[in-house]
């Protein structure tokens, strides 16, 4: 069992002292292993974006700690769009096992990234990591606020669809050409070198049912945001890395987070494969995550 855990639990994880070497063997003795994302990097290395000194020294603690499930554990989920890459290389090979891990190598990679933030040191990979990451969520956020501003029949068809059709309106839609223009748009921003006509035929055969987890996850990702973009005229800055998370967990066993937010979309992102779990504060958060197995 991979269970993926949100930012917010592995601060939690750190605040509580809960030793990680012991941790992650207690979990091993029950099959089930904790499976951070290269996006968790990310936000936690935002930390040392600030000039507060607070900031810095709680960056260092963090990574510190972090390092230490790096070094210890055995899974490392590969980045949304590597997800894409690999569903792709699956079909060409024609298997059904999609590769989620990152490699032996990969995962030194990121543990001695997470060695220098832990020492204050953020490198030039990772200062550019963090630019591109942040100017991604942010351009995204704003240009479809001006999108759905511009296109006023998109909009009202949006407002259209009630909350209590949207899973009925996203399983739809994701199967439709709509979808697989979506998708497409994700495979070309992947692979900008692939012929427009190649990148159609690899969405409509992501979506073959039984379409691919991630392929069907993004596409419904791009739905709910426009969505609920639409209805609300606004959506929380921390919504595109929220919906990262949440994309980033679908071939594990469990997600987890302590933001009560999340259960609003999470299941409507991920498949059935995926449990959706909200920690509630107070608890130990080691003996809830192990509750989990």
């Amino acid at each position: 069992m991979d269970i993926y855990l949100d930012t917010n639990l592995w601060n939690a994880l750190c605040d509580q002292a809960v030793e990680p070497e012991e941790f992650v063997q207690r979990l091993a003795g029950k099959n089930a292993y904790l499976a951070p994302g290269i996006h968790i990097f990310y936000e936690l290395a935002r930390t040392f974006r600030s000039s507060d000194k607070q900031a810095l020294d709680r960056g260092k603690k963090l990574f510190s700690y972090f390092k230490k499930f790096i070094e210890a554990n055995t899974h490392c989920v590969k980045d949304n769009m590597e997800l894409l890459a690999q569903e792709m290389w699956a079909l060409k090979l024609r298997t059904s096992f999609v590769e989620t891990f990152l490699s032996k190598e990969d995962r030194a990679l990121v543990f001695q990234e997470s060695d220098k933030l832990a020492s204050g040191e953020l490198t030039g990979r990772g200062d550019k990591f963090l630019r591109e990451q942040g100017d991604f969520a942010s351009s995204t956020r704003s240009g479809q606020i001006e999108h759905l501003n511009r296109r006023a029949n998109i909009k009202q068809y949006l407002k259209g669809v009630s909350a209590e059709n949207l899973e009925q309106w996203l399983q739809k839609e994701t199967m439709s050409p709509a979808g697989v223009r979506i998708l497409t748009h994700h495979i070309l921003r992947r692979f900008p070198e692939v012929p427009a006509e190649e990148a159609v035929e690899y969405a409509s055969a992501l979506l073959t049912p039984p379409s691919k987890r991630f392929a069907r996850g993004v596409i419904r990702s791009d739905l709910y945001y426009n969505w609920r973009c639409a209805h609300r005229d606004s959506v929380p800055k921390d919504l595109i890395d929220d919906m990262y998370h949440v994309l980033n967990s679908v071939y594990c066993d469990v997600y987890a987070t302590a933001e009560n937010g999340q259960a609003e979309y999470a299941h409507l992102l991920l498949t059935s494969n995926t449990k959706v779990a909200i920690y509630a504060e107070g608890s130990p958060v080691d003996r809830w995550i192990e509750s989990l197995v």
